[in-house]
C-alpha cells in the first residue's frame, strides 16, 4: 500500500512538473512575441509545389503573429515560366502554384505580397511583360486587398509598403531593370517609365522614410556567394549537366569545367557580374548613400544568406529549391538548405532576423542576427527650417 501511494505521489509530482514546464515555455513564448512590434516573413523562389515547398509554407504560417505579420514572396513565384496566358492548357496548374503560396498564409490573416522574379517574366524571354500583367490581373480577381503583386501592372516601382510607425518596405521589380526585351507599358500605366524616373521616385521615398528602417525588397540580390555571384562547387565542374537537371550525374571532368568558366566569361544579365546588373546596383545604391537604416532582402539564389559589408544583404531564396553557396569572408550565415527568414522589429526598433532551415527532423532557427537601429530622433524633432537644411545635406551627400 505504501509503495502504491509512493507511485501515486511520484505521478502527481511528474504531472505538476510537466504542466509547470509547459506553462514556463508558453510564458517565455508569449514574452518573446510581446517584444516584437511587427514581423515580416520573407520566402523566395517558392514557385514549385513539392514536399519542401509545402513544409516551408506550413512552418512559416505557424510563425504568424496575429495582427502584426506580413508575408513577402521574393520572386520566381511560378516555375518555370510564370503565369500562363489565357487559353493555355497549363492555366489551372499555374493557379494552383500561386494559390499554394498565399492560401495558407491568408487563412491566418497575414497580408501577402508577391514581388516578380525572372522566371515570372517568362524566364526573361518574349511575352515576359504580358505574363507579369496577367499575374497581377489574376491576384486582383481574388478581390482581396491584402493579396497583391507589387509593383503592379508590370511597372518597375518603387512601391512603398508602410508596415509600422518605424518600418517600411520598398519593393521594386529588379527584373524590369535587367530584362533585355521590350517592357514598355502603354502611356500612363506606370508612374515611372524610365530608370531616371525610378531613381527620382526612390529619392522621394527615402526622404519621406528617413527616420525609419527601410527594407529594400527585390528578387535579385546586390551581394551573393552563390552561383549568380560567380561561385561554383566541385559538382558544377564534374557534373555540369546537373545545372539543367539535378538528376543528370554524368561526369564530364574536363569539359565540365568550361561551364563555370563560360558563365563567368559570357555573363548572363541574371548574374551579378553582368554590366547591366552592376549598373542597377550602382544607381540604386547611390540613392541610399547617406541612409543608415537600410537592409537589402532578395531571393534569386536558392540559398539562405546573410552578408554584412558596408551594407547588409539578406538572401531568402530557398522556398522550394536548393543551390550552391559558399561561406564567403563577409557571410555571417550561408546555407543551401530549404527555409525562410523572419524579420522582427523589436520594441527598441532593432531588427532581428531569424533563419529557419528544414531538415529531416523538421524546422529550427539555425541563425539569428540583430541589426541595431541608428537613432535619427534628433532629426525627427528638428524644426521645418532645419528639416530643409537636413534635406539639402542629404542630397549633397548623395551627389
Amino acid at each position: 500500500m505504501k509503495g502504491l501511494n509512493l507511485i501515486k505521489c511520484l505521478l502527481i509530482m511528474r504531472t505538476k512538473f510537466v504542466v509547470s514546464w509547459v506553462l514556463l515555455i508558453l510564458c517565455l513564448t508569449l514574452q518573446a512575441q510581446d517584444s516584437v512590434s511587427f514581423r515580416i516573413i520573407f520566402i523566395g523562389d517558392a514557385g514549385e509545389i513539392n514536399s519542401r515547398q509545402t513544409a516551408v509554407i506550413k512552418n512559416a504560417s505557424e510563425h504568424i503573429l496575429q495582427g502584426k505579420t506580413a508575408v513577402i514572396y521574393l520572386g520566381d513565384n511560378i516555375y518555370p515560366k510564370g503565369m500562363t496566358l489565357p487559353g493555355s492548357p497549363l492555366e489551372s496548374e499555374a493557379h494552383k502554384i500561386i494559390q499554394s503560396q498565399y492560401v495558407p498564409l491568408r487563412s491566418k490573416g497575414a497580408p501577402v505580397f508577391f514581388i516578380p522574379g525572372n522566371h515570372d517574366w517568362n524566364e526573361s524571354r518574349k511575352e515576359g511583360l504580358m505574363k507579369i500583367k496577367r499575374a497581377d490581373e489574376y491576384l486582383n480577381q481574388q478581390n482581396d486587398s491584402l493579396l497583391q503583386l507589387v509593383p503592379h501592372n508590370g511597372c518597375p516601382g518603387p512601391y512603398e509598403i508602410n508596415l509600422s510607425g518605424n518600418l517600411t518596405v520598398i519593393a521594386f521589380d529588379s527584373e524590369w531593370w535587367l530584362h533585355a526585351l521590350p517592357k514598355n507599358n502603354p502611356a500612363g500605366a506606370c508612374d515611372c517609365k524610365t530608370e531616371d524616373e525610378f531613381i527620382a521616385r526612390l529619392d522621394e521615398m527615402i526622404y519621406r522614410n528617413r527616420h525609419k528602417i527601410i527594407l529594400l525588397a527585390s528578387h535579385h540580390p546586390f551581394q551573393s556567394y552563390g552561383r549568380h555571384g560567380g561561385y561554383f562547387s566541385w559538382k558544377d565542374h564534374l557534373f555540369p549537366l546537373t545545372a539543367v537537371n539535378k538528376s543528370l550525374y554524368i561526369p564530364l571532368p574536363i569539359i565540365g569545367s568550361l561551364y563555370p568558366l563560360l558563365r563567368k566569361t559570357f555573363l548572363n544579365p541574371e548574374d551579378l557580374g553582368h554590366s547591366v546588373y552592376k549598373e542597377m546596383i550602382k544607381r540604386i545604391d547611390s540613392a541610399f548613400a547617406a541612409f543608415p537604416n537600410l537592409i537589402h532582402v532578395a531571393g534569386h539564389e536558392h540559398t539562405l544568406q546573410l552578408i554584412k559589408t558596408g551594407q547588409i544583404q539578406v538572401v531568402s531564396g530557398a522556398g522550394s529549391k536548393e543551390g550552391y553557396v559558399r561561406k564567403g569572408k563577409n557571410a555571417l550565415f550561408a546555407k543551401n538548405t530549404n527555409g525562410y527568414v523572419t524579420a522582427d522589429l523589436l520594441l527598441n526598433n532593432d531588427l532581428r532576423f531569424s533563419f529557419y532551415t528544414y531538415a529531416d527532423t523538421g524546422f529550427h532557427a539555425a541563425f539569428t542576427y540583430t541589426q541595431p537601429y541608428t537613432d535619427m530622433q534628433g532629426q525627427r524633432n528638428a524644426s521645418p527650417a532645419s528639416q530643409n537644411v537636413l534635406k539639402g545635406e542629404y542630397e549633397e551627400k548623395r551627389d
